[in-house]
């Protein structure tokens, strides 16, 4: 029965937190840490400036090899007219290094802004850190061909928990998704369905 649990675990390709007695996110109502980070054209992005002007949806994504991330970036660019006309912008971060995050806009064609935090101090302070173990890193490398390394210069195969938070104009979070089932996300139409019910977005 060990056996069978063990092989169940590299076949669900699941990464382990680092700290696995403590819930990954940040509690709804609390106060969403700013931070800069580079955008996958080069440029610096402050949270803080965003939300200034109204709500922001911030996603955490575990990178451009993984095939759920993409589903949920690619269906918050089908209703990207929409958080347009709601005035509310919409930033993906990962640890990707700023190419792979590039290379993750044009090949889904994303209008939205996708940065680059390698360094994963915004994924520490949103309490958003897994480490991938290294046997499932070589497991998702030698049957997958997802090498961790390459994708974010890290060797330690740190990674982030998926989540998704909308933050308003005081900074503070106002819903927050995060699951360490990588693959349940919620949709944009949910998300947009939050932002109507938020005063200062445009409708």
């Amino acid at each position: 029965m060990k056996k069978i649990f063990i092989i169940l675990m590299l076949l669900g390709l699941a990464a382990m937190p680092l700290q696995a007695e403590n819930m990954p996110g940040l509690s709804l109502g609390s106060q969403a840490p700013d931070f800069e980070a580079v955008s996958y054209k080069g440029n610096s992005v402050k949270l803080s400036t965003l939300y200034k002007n109204g709500p922001v949806v911030l996603i955490f994504y575990r990178g451009g090899w993984c095939h759920f991330c993409n589903l949920q970036l690619q269906d918050y660019q089908q209703h990207w007219s929409e958080f347009e006309q709601m005035g509310v912008p919409v930033i993906a971060l990962s640890v990707d290094t700023q190419d792979n995050a590039a290379a993750t806009v044009k090949q889904k064609d994303l209008s939205f802004e996708v940065l680059s935090n390698p360094g994963a101090e915004v994924l520490e302070a949103y309490n958003a850190v897994y480490h991938v173990p290294d046997d499932l890193a070589e497991l998702y490398k030698a049957k997958h061909g997802i090498d961790l390394e390459a994708a974010s210069g890290r060797t330690d195969h740190v990674i982030a928990v998926p989540a998704t938070y909308v933050i308003d104009s005081s900074g503070k979070i106002v819903f927050v998704h995060t699951d360490i089932d990588y693959k349940n996300r919620k949709t944009a139409e949910e998300i947009l369905d939050v932002l109507r019910g938020i005063p200062d977005s445009k409708i």
